[in-house]
């Protein structure tokens, strides 16, 4: 447990542990955990700014803050229960924005129209962190404590522009078209911004039932999101400048599917190929290729332990009904209770399984979109309000 210093204050011993550990790759996990109203800790953890360490077989599993604390009590147990709720540290990075001009802490005084970097992808998403929240922000938007990991300068040379998003929906957009992962971790008493590459463990990875190395699967297997984007840059009308983009892997499964899945992106904030290519690119590698989603639960005694040879982000293989599926790790489930430990791991895409996910991944897809409009062409008249409105409609 910790403070708002991120100071360590005290331990929660394994008898009372009563936790529950949702990590997401790439986005923001949770944490759930319940102490009695007695625990000479629960008071500590009431206060704002405290937050949690979890250490798992080898590394920090999670770290972050609590968001919310519920006392309950029962004629059982008089005393009652706290049971708090927090995140991870990553939510930093969706807590703030790509400022246009990051390094002027005044928002009415931006004289830049977009933050445009240049270099390997690694090293943009380091530099968009530094600039926003890290230690190069100004003091106002600096988030304490907080510190830049290794740039180790992997993935391909990109040309990425921001002008208000999301700092974590950048930086998704970042690593899926460089396979990366990021993260927000304590250690020691900083935050430490880290990326990595992913592993493609699917050669040695190979989860299976019939095989025993899972206790239960659930698989999904559905159409891609979009085999072929048409990305819109500067102009109007006729004079404006469109790019299709496509590539083997989206060609390959619109052949599989018998479907031809085209997708529009308005990137209006420029006219460069390589930039527009680049957008439609980004789509693809989210959303090009036949979806595999999984639930897993391994086996206790397995020889590939979760958390050991195989974690979030990795690449695996998962056998179903005879066929060969392979997918991402995106989510990892962990719960600690009197009963003991339990670990579940989710590849692919969660909304495949869950109404309630997919109709937000819908609606944020608008938001976003519109969002976009809203950002990259203010004041643009009719033709923003138009496009603005259709796809208010559509939603």
């Amino acid at each position: 447990m910790r403070d708002k210093t991120l100071t360590r204050v005290g331990l929660v011993r394994p008898e009372d542990l009563s936790l529950e550990v949702q990590e997401t790759f790439n986005g923001v996990g949770t944490w759930k955990l319940t102490l009695p109203t007695e625990h000479p800790l629960a008071e500590t953890l009431r206060a704002p700014g405290a937050g949690l360490i979890i250490t798992g077989a080898s590394d920090v599993l999670m770290s972050g803050p609590v968001v919310s604390s519920e006392y309950a009590a029962t004629p059982e147990d008089r005393r009652g229960s706290v049971t708090f709720e927090g995140v991870s540290d990553s939510v930093v990075l969706s807590d703030m924005l790509a400022w246009p001009e990051p390094a002027n802490g005044d928002v009415t005084t931006q004289k830049t129209g977009h933050d445009e970097r240049t270099g390997a992808a690694e090293t943009v998403m380091h530099a968009f962190v530094a600039a926003n929240c890290g230690p190069a922000a100004p003091a106002a938007r600096r988030r304490a404590g907080l510190v830049m990991g290794t740039d180790r300068a992997r993935g391909p040379v990109i040309t990425k522009a921001a002008r208000f998003p999301t700092l974590g929906k950048l930086l998704m957009e970042i690593a899926t078209l460089a396979d990366l992962g990021f993260r927000v971790v304590q250690r020691g008493r900083q935050l430490v911004f880290e990326t990595a590459q992913v592993v493609d463990r699917t050669r040695e990875i190979r989860l299976d039932v019939l095989a025993g190395t899972l206790a239960g699967q659930r698989v999904a297997v559905s159409t891609p999101g979009a085999t072929r984007v048409i990305v819109a840059g500067q102009g109007e009308m006729e004079d404006r400048t469109f790019v299709p983009v496509d590539n083997a892997t989206s060609v390959a499964a619109e052949g599989e599917w018998g479907r031809r899945i085209e997708r529009f992106v308005d990137q209006r904030n420029t006219d460069n190929p390589e930039q527009l290519t680049q957008a439609g690119a980004e789509v693809l590698a989210d959303e090009g290729f036949t979806s595999t989603a999984v639930q897993a639960v391994p086996v206790a005694d397995s020889a590939m332990e979760l958390g050991v040879d195989w974690g979030l982000g990795d690449r695996v293989t998962v056998v179903a009904g005879g066929q060969e599926l392979t997918a991402p790790v995106t989510g990892v489930v962990i719960k600690a209770s009197s009963d003991g430990f339990q670990a579940g791991a989710l590849l692919g895409d969660p909304s495949a399984f869950n109404a309630t996910a997919a109709a937000a991944k819908a609606t944020q897809s608008t938001e976003s979109r519109v969002s976009a409009l809203e950002r990259t062409a203010e004041g643009g008249g009719p033709d923003l309000d138009s496009q603005a409105m259709h796809l208010m409609g559509a939603w």
